[in-house]
């Protein structure tokens, strides 16, 4: 029920200010766990993700400041958030058994290759943790795109601004299907890759659909 409210929250929300849209659900294979791995440009972003997969629930960690924002930390929280410390933030080891946890709990989750919100609009590059994540898991990757987080709340920005967001889910990557004779760091390459190419597709039609001074606003 708490999910229920603070989703329907967040939903109205998004729905009224930002004027959410999603595609690509049909991709997210059904009855089991996946790894949600998007881009991050926004605190906006994991909210938005887990509107895209509802009726699915989404796990996911966040610096534990945010839950001391009012109403914002309770929601996030009721949306499947859970608090870290900067410590923990800086111990791969210790997010990769969390998120671990979660997986094995058959939740999915959403995980941000890049690491870190970009300050530029622009893509940074991918951190392993989420290839290692998925051979250690034997759990699909969906290559998930955020659309206009950036021009609506960027790590410059206080408050969100009307700014249309919207969220594409790829093609899943399964473990089976990369190819056998490749090694360890072959494979991680292989699913990075991968995840690149479908943030680099969608980034260019996101700027052929928006003018790029946009992401010049203060």
């Amino acid at each position: 029920m708490l999910y229920e409210i603070a989703r329907f929250i967040v939903w109205l929300y998004f729905k009224i200010y930002h004027r959410f849209a999603s595609s690509g659900a049909e991709n997210i294979p059904a009855g089991r766990p996946v790894i949600l791995a998007s881009n991050h440009a926004s605190y906006l972003d994991p909210p938005a993700v887990a509107l895209g997969i509802y009726p699915r629930h989404l796990r996911f960690v966040a610096w534990e400041k945010l839950f001391e924002v009012p109403i914002f930390g309770w929601l996030i929280r009721a949306l499947g958030a859970v608090p870290v410390s900067p410590d923990n933030k800086n111990s791969s080891a210790a997010l990769l058994r969390l998120v671990m946890g979660f997986l094995k709990d058959g939740s999915s989750v959403f995980i941000c290759p890049e690491g870190h919100r970009t300050e530029t609009g622009e893509l940074e590059p991918l951190e392993g943790g989420v290839a290692i994540l998925a051979m250690k898991t034997g759990t699909p990757v969906i290559p998930t795109w955020c659309g206009g987080t950036f021009r609506a709340m960027s790590p410059a920005m206080t408050f969100p601004r009307p700014r249309k967001v919207y969220v594409n889910f790829g093609k899943p990557i399964y473990m089976e299907e990369i190819p056998a004779e490749l090694g360890e760091k072959e494979k991680r390459r292989y699913i990075l890759d991968k995840i690149e190419e479908y943030y680099k597709k969608m980034d260019a039609e996101d700027k052929k659909r928006y003018p790029r001074q946009q992401l010049k606003e203060k």
